[in-house]
């Protein structure tokens, strides 16, 4: 290991964002060096998969300067009732500062934050992880404890101890499980810009973010839901002022009655906000990002669109690209739902 008189005050331990996609590279060789010296396998990982979580809000990053420290990020499991903080890697040259510990506070208070009902569990045969998770409240607890989504366990297929796992049907392997209950105790704070950032990305489920204050008992719109009405109406107001080009595009075609129905932005009804909405007729539309592509963003979509379905509403979804590059077909199938929905026997 090199020898470094860097201090640990001059580290900073970030929420990662999309300027930090230029790490990516360097993470990953990061990980893939420390599994070839512990001898150990590792659930591998696209460039494009860590830059989506840094986007998402999903990730920590250590920086000395403008070098990589460390790093950590977090994944949702079985419908985001079970959630990992995973990948936990620190420069070589930065360990020995404690560097580990401040990650993996940031990253579980963030997964917390976010996921504030969710079980945080581990599965690592490292000394120095299982410490620090004692230390947050995880407990040592059996295999069938954790999620029974496959997707986490194929993650374990690059582990050199893959077979043990098999033979033992998933019961028990190497590794130690460990399991955090929620509680209320967050050890490091996330800051008001991260929360801000955070209710954006999950405006498509939006609730109330711990240390907010509880949730506002206002006088409802419509479908609105009024045990979350104050945050939802505030993220929609927010939503108006920052709309997206795409949005800009289709409002500037729907206004004013333009295709003969009122139209209303960022719409709340019940637990969500509609982009779009027709509601005379329940016409609803949304303008996704490349981010509902994303698996666990269409399990999230699903649910919204059979919450809203059995409200009676129906539903048009278009991509940004779609909007801003076809404009007019875009226009033009809107048209034709309105048309069907007010001539609907």
């Amino acid at each position: 290991m090199e020898e470094t008189n860097v201090k640990v005050d001059n580290i900073q331990i970030l929420v990662a964002d999309e300027s930090h996609e230029r790490y990516v590279d360097t993470i990953l060789k990061t990980i893939e060096d420390a599994a070839k010296v512990r001898g150990t396998g590792i659930a591998k990982r696209t460039h494009e998969y860590v830059a989506t979580k840094m986007r998402e809000a999903k990730a920590v990053i250590a920086l000395c300067g403008d070098e990589f420290a460390g790093f950590s990020y977090i994944e949702t499991w079985g419908n985001k009732q079970y959630v990992t903080t995973s990948g936990l890697i620190v420069n070589p040259k930065y360990r020995g500062l404690g560097i580990a510990k401040k990650i993996k506070d940031m990253t579980f208070s963030l997964a917390r934050t976010r996921w504030p009902h969710a079980k945080i569990f581990s599965l690592t045969s490292g000394k120095a992880v299982m410490k620090m998770n004692t230390q947050l409240g995880y407990l040592p607890v059996t295999f069938d404890d954790l999620t029974d989504d496959e997707a986490f366990w194929k993650g374990c297929e690059g582990c050199v101890n893959i077979n043990v796992l098999r033979e033992r049907n998933r019961k028990f392997c190497i590794c130690t499980a460990m399991l955090f209950d929620p509680e209320e105790h967050l050890p490091a704070k996330i800051p008001q810009e991260v929360l801000d950032r955070i209710r954006r990305l999950d405006k498509a489920h939006p609730q109330p973010l711990p240390g907010e204050g509880g949730p506002e008992r206002l006088k409802t719109y419509q479908q609105a839901d009024c045990s979350v009405y104050g945050k939802l109406k505030e993220l929609a107001e927010k939503n108006r002022k920052n709309p997206t080009d795409a949005e800009r595009i289709l409002w500037q075609n729907l206004k004013g009655k333009l295709l003969g129905v009122s139209f209303r932005r960022q719409h709340i009804i019940g637990p969500f906000i509609a982009d779009l909405s027709a509601p005379t007729i329940k016409l609803l539309i949304e303008v996704d990002g490349g981010y509902h592509c994303l698996p666990e963003q269409q399990v999230i979509d699903e649910e919204r669109t059979t919450y809203l379905e059995a409200k009676g509403f129906t539903i048009l979804r278009f991509s940004n690209d779609q909007v801003i590059a076809d404009t007019d077909n875009v226009i033009t199938t809107i048209k034709e739902e309105i048309w069907k929905l007010t001539n609907k026997q």
